[in-house]
């Protein structure tokens, strides 16, 4: 192939990628959206955070359930001796909580939700997830070469049929205490 081919080809796959996710994002805020409301965004292992979100479905929603999750995920970022970086993330924490079950949500429909999501505590002896961040975070340490940081958000979706609606809020958790 000639290297105009080549070029021609590389830049309408990524067209194909940007229009297709672009559309996947415009549908899904033509059928509804999901905002979250934090009075606190910084927490301490064994915080409960309290907040809320409002609900607005555009279009009528079949919803298989409504749920707010806690999601951790390490950011590694590596630079070997030329100085190239690389990076990597992995999910390392999720905690979920229902806040409503199956249901069908008709067009128009608003409503606020208030939630309660308890972070775990790091001095309880049965908080598996609690020592495994410890860990992450004292292996990075000693890593001289590596950047390792957990980030938090935390997210709000209605799981339906067809494109879920979803939001989420950046939040801080100290896992120094971890």
């Amino acid at each position: 192939m000639e290297d105009s081919t080549v070029l021609i080809l590389v830049i309408s796959v990524f067209a194909l990628i940007a229009g297709g996710t672009g559309l996947y994002f415009l549908l899904r805020f033509l059928r509804g959206t999901i905002k979250i409301s934090l009075p606190v965004t910084t927490f301490s292992p064994g915080d409960v955070i309290r907040g809320s979100f409002e609900l607005h479905a555009k279009k009528a929603v079949s919803g298989k359930r409504l749920i707010v999750t806690l999601i951790g995920t390490r950011h590694e970022r590596r630079r070997d001796k030329d100085g190239k970086s690389e990076s990597r993330s992995q999910e390392v924490f999720r905690k979920e909580v229902v806040v409503e079950e199956a249901r069908d949500y008709p067009a128009g429909f608003k409503e606020s939700y208030q939630f309660e999501l308890p972070i775990p505590d790091s001095n309880r002896a049965d908080s598996a997830a609690s020592d495994m961040l410890q860990n992450i975070v004292s292996a990075a340490n000693m890593l001289s070469n590596r950047r390792v940081e957990i980030r938090w958000k935390l997210e709000a979706r209605l799981e339906a049929k067809g494109i879920d609606l979803a939001g989420s809020h950046k939040v801080s958790v100290n896992t120094g205490a971890f």
